[in-house]
């Protein structure tokens, strides 16, 4: 798409020499416009592991000596207790300079404020990934590993608490830039707490705990702050349950999420997998403030239990939904025995729509960071004119995940874009940072499948290869992009996605409407003042039946936690439980 016939070298050059007073224009994201800009920095400070440049914009003060050798000695102690938690970044990485530059921004360069509404500016900094590729790939690079921070917050702890936080993700991308969005949020909001800063991923991890009910591997355009505080609550676990020593085995494993720790414990012969973490987990939000709970359920002080249903009356009948990996909680008062009976259901929709045709259809579905392709190569040489139709759905962060539909003449070395009716790109929230590789692309969402209908009569006697290609961005994704019923009607070719029809798919998978559901209920109860954690099994039709008292003569009152695990989806999954007496 930029033209390059050949990968950009990844050899580092030599590093350049800065001294203090050197001036240098650094590109700067707006975070309020999305626009770039590049105006002039001056190096004030040079630490161990850093390069402190200020801004010449009007918006922040000039730091004093002193401020500056401080804060360059905490960043240095920041470094090494990142590094030590979390692993290394890519040193001396894309500019060969094992230093770091931060770029302190004055508020006025990062946001739309004037001087006197400066305060208002709400970014407290960031590590750019695109920082770290070629100009080549991306023009808004500095090739340079670096932060750039809000100035006006400059030697304050809020200030050292973001680097905590920003210089983890730098680190994150040296391993596996496309992880699940709560390990990479996660992870570094248990920076901030690692390294002496916990009041917020506390606070935030208190928002999520006040409504439990929300998916651990899905991110949201709106409040995220909840999202962060449950990506800190299972790294908080995470690593109380695994130590420093594994937890940084699974901060630099390359494979994502639960699978990382079904890799750690295989390797270290440990008695359990990533979903025994994650309902282990699950248990310790309801018990973990209990003196008397056992250690694998231990949290953290000053973080609250899962906020719980109250049920008292008996019969009772519950028919609701609960999210993808995540739990509802009920807590039962009264007295003498009770029997529960469970049904879940046994099949989930995998994303808003169902196949137009058929039983399946192309998806690529849900992750960061990543190109997926769909690729066929067709034969055109017998016909004058040619169209190219199709149905297609996309639910995928609108102006900064794109999808793509290109078609090349010459074997895949370069590609073309196509246009359709239907696709985005016109208009001002369809590409605001100017990053779409092209200037038609689908983003945001359709709503519904929609019929599409491309014309191919400029390629018309060629052999050629269509390729839909779908690219995510390092946070965020939804539903993704799903297609069906692709027809070439002039060359005879139909595809409803039922069968091979001669496809390359990276990425792309054929798929059914429906994932089977998965769950776990759970029962805690409590003998001699502790509480017990009991899995109830469930018989291959999703349903479960349990007979326990409801007496306090243990020591506290019954605890029920239903729990939802189908992966991909982001559909909630329906389930009824009775209570009777």
């Amino acid at each position: 798409y930029r033209g390059l016939t050949e990968m950009p070298s990844t050899e580092p050059p030599e590093p350049k020499t800065f001294t203090v007073g050197m001036r240098e224009a650094f590109k700067v994201l707006n975070t309020d416009s999305n626009t770039i800009s590049a105006p002039n920095f001056e190096l004030m400070y040079i630490s161990d592991h850093a390069y402190f440049w200020f801004d010449s914009t009007p918006g922040i003060s000039e730091p004093t000596e002193s401020e500056l050798a401080a804060t360059g000695a905490a960043f240095d102690q920041i470094y090494e207790q990142d590094t030590a938690a979390f692993g290394s970044e890519d040193t001396p990485g894309i500019d060969g300079d094992p230093r770091i530059h931060i770029v302190n921004a004055s508020p006025l360069t990062v946001c739309d404020v004037t001087e006197s509404t400066s305060h208002l500016c709400g970014l407290g900094g960031y590590f750019g990934s695109s920082d770290i590729l070629p100009s080549s790939v991306d023009p808004s690079s500095n090739e340079r590993e670096m932060f750039v921070m809000n100035g006006s917050f400059f030697g304050s702890n809020t200030y050292l608490d973001i680097l905590a936080h920003e210089f983890r993700h730098m680190i994150e991308s040296n391993y596996d830039a496309n992880d699940w969005d709560w390990e990479v949020e996660g992870s570094a909001m248990l920076a901030e707490d690692l390294l002496g800063f916990p009041s917020d991923p506390i606070a935030r991890g208190n928002m999520f705990l006040a409504n439990p009910d929300q998916q651990l591997n899905r991110w949201v355009d709106g409040n995220t702050l909840p999202y962060y505080g449950q990506g800190y609550v299972i790294n908080r676990y995470i690593y109380n349950r695994l130590g420093p020593d594994l937890y940084r085995a699974f901060a630099t494993n390359p494979e994502h999420g639960f699978q990382a720790i079904d890799m750690i414990a295989a390797e270290n012969g440990l008695d359990f997998d990533g979903m025994t973490i994650f309902l282990d987990w699950l248990a310790a939000l309801a018990i973990h403030s209990d003196e008397n709970a056992p250690e694998i359920y231990q949290l953290r002080d000053g973080l609250d239990t899962a906020a719980n249903t109250g049920i008292n009356k008996f019969p009772t009948a519950v028919d609701t939904t609960v999210s993808q990996y995540a739990a509802d909680y009920y807590r039962l008062f009264g007295d003498g025995p009770v029997t529960l009976n469970f049904t879940g259901s046994n099949h989930t929709q995998l994303i808003k729509v169902l196949p137009v045709s058929g039983e399946h259809m192309w998806l690529a579905n849900r992750a960061n960071y990543s190109s997926m392709r769909l690729t066929h190569e067709f034969d055109l040489s017998g016909v004058d004119s040619a169209t190219l139709e199709y149905n297609v759905f996309h639910e995928i962060e609108q102006g900064y995940d794109f999808a793509y539909l290109t078609i090349s003449t010459d074997g895949g070395q370069t590609w073309q874009p196509l246009v359709g009716e239907q696709m985005q790109g016109e208009g001002p929230n369809d590409d605001p940072a100017d990053a779409a590789l092209t200037d038609r692309f689908y983003t945001g969402r359709s709503g519904d499948w929609v019929k599409e209908t491309v014309d191919l009569s400029a390629y018309a006697g060629q052999m050629v290869q269509i390729r839909f290609e779908y690219v995510t961005d390092p946070i965020l994704t939804f539903g993704g992009l799903a297609l069906d019923n692709l027809a070439i009607p002039e060359i005879g070719f139909y595809d409803d996605a039922e069968s091979d029809t001669g496809w390359v798919a990276e990425g792309f998978v054929r798929a059914t409407g429906y994932v089977p559901q998965r769950w776990n209920v759970m029962l805690i109860t409590y003998e001699n003042g502790a509480p017990v954690v009991t899995q109830l099994e469930l018989a291959e039709d999703n349903t479960a039946t349990a007979e326990f008292s409801l007496s306090n003569a243990g020591g506290g009152r019954p605890m029920l936690i239903i729990a939802a695990s189908s992966p991909m989806t982001l559909e909630p999954a329906h389930y009824q439980f009775e209570l009777t007496q």
